[in-house]
């Protein structure tokens, strides 16, 4: 059994159903009880000026806070530094914090019911608390020492609460002690975040089985054309005639068959990032900037958590993620850090094979072996337990879905304990860009692009986590491992890892784009890098320019110009050019004025662009529709999926082969594009209400979305604790990206030397609670783009701990 936290004063039997009458109250009476809810929010709020006796404590710790309520922690040592980044953290996130540590350990159900029980179970079947179990008892002392001391503080935090924060008192349950290991369970939950290579293997697998090889390869191309452009593999895939038509032909035969049961064909947008770090060479004093803004999907809280930290002659100030006792992304005084996805390939599906009469055993290279098996019993509030047998191997843990009919392990390099650690504290000692990337490429966890500038003015590019050593596959496949031919050799050696530094272009370019070409480092380390565009603009801009300051890498961050979609522009009016009825004469009409309207950019008020983008995503289905109907006959919940569709589109269009016109109705590819086109348009209007084309700014099609993950429980409650739905600049093919529920959570600019000039934007606010002036006030700085402190500022509040003797 878990320990149970000590109750709050607030907290009783009865609390959850005292919490149920302000919601009811809230239901009926919006005026009057809105002022009993918010003075509950308030209960729970930390107290920003006392005194506190803290056991753990080595020497007192003083924490002052800003007016935005960073905290600026100045302690004696590391441990005590992190010990109060723990309490202060707790206060702000407790139940953000708690999330992410159930999420990993497959223990959501027991809050929020029946609705996340298949999470629980994918989490069950990783086993993620057995590896940061095992992952602790590795891990050297002083890294073991820092966890203790953060798992401290956060529960000092939570004993001295007079209230806990009201999503406890919502969903009726009490948080439980924080542990040493629940701080890696939140590593490990960023990992598998970011990670998706379980998908692709299973998406590419059913497409080796249904379809042509030459088919597969061009349409999983590794690469866009343009990051063949910066980084050349497969220069010859961009090149003109480069479809394999005679392949595809026999495929496109059957086009009279319709895709049914969900989209043909969807982009896989994994978690991306941009980052950019330009050396002395490119400003005017020499100095070396870094800018870094990572996207996940928006939420409030938002998913970092900003501090700072002195102790010992060290100081960190940046990022950290709430629960995990590291600055992920910041900078020490001399040097300066940014991460963006990797997109590494560090899992594999492997084929298990064995007999008919002896289906206990699976082969390996010494022989047949049982399965092991372990039992977890998932407790679902509301209803029964229930127990899940997850099958092991020598490989790791039985997929829960059988891919083709057979049984599959995931091999896994987030299941190897001995791949996480928390090495990255060593950063407070880091003096160069040198040293830094050598630690960076020590170090266990995510497997990430790391940029780092420095305040010699030199700039680096390398990578952290640990890359496989793969023998007789690539690992696009999945395959059996039986015969001993194929598998990981442990992981590639630090000193084999790829690096940078100090390019003669005078800067560095990482948005999720293949970093190195053929000839540069010749390891396959992903299958489909995104970020290609992205990475040919900054690339752009930067080329361009002499001297570079923390604002203009701003302006960059927020740069809209997307030439990406002239493509379509142009496709489009072609195909407008062509014969129309006169019935259809000012629909046509008024599409082009739309179309000719686009002023290349993706702001609010931009026109045009919603159809082009509409059109895009309708190229993509019916293009690849017959190509998807095949896959369908090998499996009938295919959907292709993959990040960089459109070059395989577009080079279907641009043969201009009758026979690869994917719908029987139409003769030539002018009348194919112009009434997608028309589709395209169609649906855009009925989506929007009807509105005519001329009224739909980008800015009412995009919209930033930022909830709470109790909006949909209390949906009464979503003016308190949701972020107002706003328009926002960007696209998914800008380098300010923005789609749906994903953009830049945070922008950092800073130069090492020069933090009075360095730049933080941030979504949301750095308190988790709404009844804080802090939950939503640096919202519209990040919204319109307006640069605010990176450092902290005068202190508004000062806390004292103290160890207790």
């Amino acid at each position: 059994m878990r320990p149970i936290c000590p109750q709050p004063p607030f907290w009783n039997r009865a609390a959850p159903r005292r919490l149920g009458w302000f919601l009811l109250a809230a239901t009926a009476l919006p005026v009057l009880s809105a002022g009993a809810v918010l003075g509950l929010l308030r209960l729970s709020l930390p107290d920003l000026d006392r005194g506190l006796d803290f056991v753990e404590l080595s020497a007192p710790v003083e924490i002052a806070f800003d007016a935005r309520a960073t905290p600026h922690i100045h302690a004696a040592n590391r441990d005590d530094a992190f010990a109060a980044l723990g309490f202060v953290t707790a206060g702000d996130r407790l139940f953000q914090m708690d999330l992410l540590r159930r999420r990993a350990a497959g223990r959501l159900a027991e809050i929020f019911g029946e609705k996340t029980v298949a999470s629980d179970r994918r989490s069950r079947v990783l086993g993620l608390e057995g590896v940061a179990r095992e992952a602790l008892a590795r891990l050297p002392g002083p890294q073991r020492s820092t966890l203790a001391s953060y798992a401290a503080g956060v529960n000092r935090a939570i004993a001295g609460m007079r209230a806990w924060p009201f999503e406890f008192y919502v969903l009726g349950y009490r948080p439980e002690p924080w542990r040493a290991e629940d701080s890696l369970l939140v590593l490990l939950g960023l990992e598998d975040l970011i990670s998706d290579g379980e998908a692709q293997e299973r998406n590419a697998t059913i497409m080796r089985r249904a379809l042509p090889p030459k088919v597969v390869a061009f349409l999983t191309p590794e690469a866009d054309c343009f990051n063949q452009r910066l980084a050349p593999r497969d220069p010859e895939y961009c090149a003109e005639g480069a479809a394999p038509v005679e392949d595809l032909a026999p495929l496109f035969r059957s086009r009279d068959k319709r895709v049914e049961g969900g989209a043909a064909a969807r982009e896989n947008r994994a978690p991306a990032s941009n980052a950019f770090a330009v050396s002395g060479k490119k400003t005017r004093d020499g100095r070396a900037i870094l800018a870094n803004d990572m996207h996940l999907a928006l939420s409030v809280p938002n998913i970092w958590y900003r501090a700072e930290l002195e102790y010992g002659g060290a100081r960190l100030a940046g990022l950290t993620l709430p629960g995990l006792p590291l600055m992920l992304a910041g900078e020490n005084a001399k040097v300066a850090w940014g991460l963006t996805n990797l997109r590494a390939d560090v899992a594999d599906l492997v084929v298990l094979s064995g007999e008919a009469n002896r289906t206990d055993e699976y082969r390996t290279p010494a022989g047949f072996r049982a399965y092991g098996a372990r039992t977890e019993t998932i407790q679902v509030r509301g209803a029964s337990s229930e127990i899940l047998t997850v099958e092991e191997t020598l490989w790791g843990p039985v997929a829960p879905e059988r891919l083709l009919g057979e049984k599959v392990a995931l091999h896994s390099a987030l299941l190897d304990p001995a791949t996480t650690d928390l090495a990255l504290l060593d950063m407070d000692a880091a003096p160069s860009v040198g040293e830094a990337a050598a630690l960076f490429r020590r170090a266990g966890g995510p497997p990430l692009n790391v940029v780092l500038a420095d305040d010699h003015g030199d700039v680096a590019w390398t990578v952290m986590g640990h890359l496989p050593l793969r023998v007789g596959t690539s690992g696009l496949f999945s395959e059996s491992w039986a015969d001993g031919t194929r598998g990981w050799r442990g992981y590639l050696s630090p000193d084999d890892l790829p690096r940078r530094v100090d390019p003669p272009s005078g800067f560095i370019v990482s948005t999720n784009q293949r970093m190195l070409g053929a000839a540069e480092f010749k390891a396959v380390i992903g299958h489909e890098y995104q970020g290609g565009f992205r990475a040919w603009r900054a690339a752009e801009e930067l080329s361009r320019a002499d001297y570079v300051s923390e604002k203009d890498l701003l302006a960059l961050q927020l740069d809209t110009t997307s030439s990406y979609y002239a493509y379509y522009r142009d496709l489009a009016l072609k195909a407008l050019a062509g014969e129309t009825s006169d019935a259809a004469d000012d629909e046509i009409a008024s599409i082009r004025r739309y179309i000719e309207a686009w002023d290349g950019r993706a702001e609010t008020e931009s026109l045009g662009l919603p159809l082009l983008e509409e059109f895009r995503v309708e190229l993509r289905q019916s293009v690849l529709a017959p190509v998807v109907a095949r896959c369908r006959e090998t499996d009938p919940d295919f959907s292709l999926e993959w990040s960089l569709l459109d070059d395989p589109v577009r080079r279907i269009i641009e043969t201009g082969r009758p026979e690869l016109i994917p719908e029987a109705d139409y003769v030539d590819w002018g009348s194919f594009l112009r009434a997608a086109l028309l589709r395209s348009a169609r649906r855009l209007k009925a989506q929007q209400g009807g509105a005519d084309l001329d009224r739909l700014t980008w800015g009412r099609v995009n919209r930033v979305a930022m909830g709470h993950v109790l909006s949909p429980i209390a949906p009464f409650l979503n003016l308190l604790l949701d972020m107002s739905p706003q328009p926002l600049p960007g696209c998914g093919f800008c380098l300010r990206v923005s789609e749906d529920t994903h953009a830049a959570n945070a922008r950092m600019i800073v130069a090492p030397g020069h933090e009075g000039d360095a730049i933080m934007q941030f979504a949301g606010g750095q308190s988790g609670q709404p009844g804080s002036a802090h939950y939503g006030d640096e919202q519209d700085d990040w919204l319109f783009g307006r640069p605010t402190p990176f450092m902290s500022q005068e202190a508004r509040h000062k806390a004292i701990l103290r160890p207790r003797r």
